[in-house]
């Protein structure tokens, strides 16, 4: 969702001051955004496996690296049900980032070139989200795994399709400003939050309600969030999410979102009921090791990724 939000934002607005949109550029600033975190985290995971690890275990390592690096890893484990779900896997919500970041500036870029008014744009969008909403649903019907459903792109890129309707929304003005739609929007953004928490602390990962139109309602819901932050940005949401430790807590979010799962198996080890204690030192050792990577490895190809979004 986010991530469709902010990248079509951004392209937007380089369309709308240059009339252009600079594809290499784009795609240089995204592999210096997520790269060189994603290297290290990969390199040092690729030794550990080969010093410490018996050699089974070990290739199921460096199969997981070389699936990384292609970012295919989501289409392997929602194809191959035998497919380990090793400490790999949580890079396939990357890989699907990775090949939306391929294919939607291209598309956006074309339909600006070729003068596709904005209504048409959005009705584009909204068809390919509606595609997807009723694919996954076609597919759940005639009997599709739980993995296929989860982790393929097809069934998971409606979230981000709904981000980018919203960029447009927002991009081009067309959110309403009247003080009734701005009451309700933000009544049903609070209903919205509640809903997102209940399903955080109620409904595990591996609960199949959750391709059964769950996963639809939480985009419904993060883009109701998202709009009331983004057009009154002087809400009490707005200004709660100004608090220090949670603006630190975005900024190192990528590198958190890398290192928590190795962290998590290595101190978690095989517990599913992992104590406080357990919790507690997972957090803290990720906080520590994001926090090291964030400045020595992201900040200095952040800085030169400023450079060239200013060139």
């Amino acid at each position: 969702m986010l991530s469709g939000f902010l990248i079509t934002s951004l392209l937007l607005q380089e369309w709308e001051r240059t009339r252009s949109i600079r594809l290499k550029d784009f795609y240089l600033r995204r592999a210096l955004r997520l790269g060189p975190a994603l290297l290290v985290y990969l390199l040092l995971l690729g030794g550990y496996a080969f010093v410490f690890l018996d050699r089974e275990r070990a290739a199921e390592i460096y199969s997981g690296i070389l699936l990384t690096l292609s970012y295919v890893s989501n289409w392997v484990v929602a194809l191959k049900p035998d497919y380990p779900a090793g400490i790999l896997t949580i890079t396939w919500s990357l890989a699907v980032e990775e090949q939306f970041y391929l294919l939607w500036p291209l598309v956006l870029f074309v339909l600006l070139n070729k003068k596709v008014s904005r209504r048409w744009i959005m009705i584009i969008i909204l068809l390919g989200l509606a595609v997807i909403v009723l694919h996954r649903t076609w597919l759940w019907h005639a009997g599709a795994s739980f993995r296929r459903l989860y982790y393929a792109t097809d069934t998971r890129a409606d979230g981000l399709m709904l981000g980018c309707l919203i960029g447009c929304l927002m991009s081009w003005g067309l959110v309403p400003t009247s003080r009734f739609f701005e009451l309700s929007l933000k009544v049903l953004a609070l209903a919205a939050i509640l809903f997102l928490a209940y399903l955080v602390f109620t409904i595990k990962s591996s609960n199949p309600i959750l391709v059964q139109g769950v996963f639809a309602l939480a985009s419904l819901a993060i883009a109701m969030v998202l709009m009331v932050l983004v057009v009154w940005p002087g809400s009490i949401a707005f200004l709660l999410l100004r608090f220090p430790p949670l603006v630190w807590i975005g900024r190192i979010s990528y590198g958190l979102y890398l290192w928590h799962w190795p962290v998590r198996g290595y101190i978690f080890g095989r517990s599913s009921q992992p104590t406080n204690r357990q919790i507690i030192s997972a957090l803290v050792l990720s906080l520590v090791i994001t926090t090291i990577s964030f400045y020595f490895v992201e900040q200095p190809f952040l800085a030169l990724k400023r450079r060239l979004s200013h060139a």
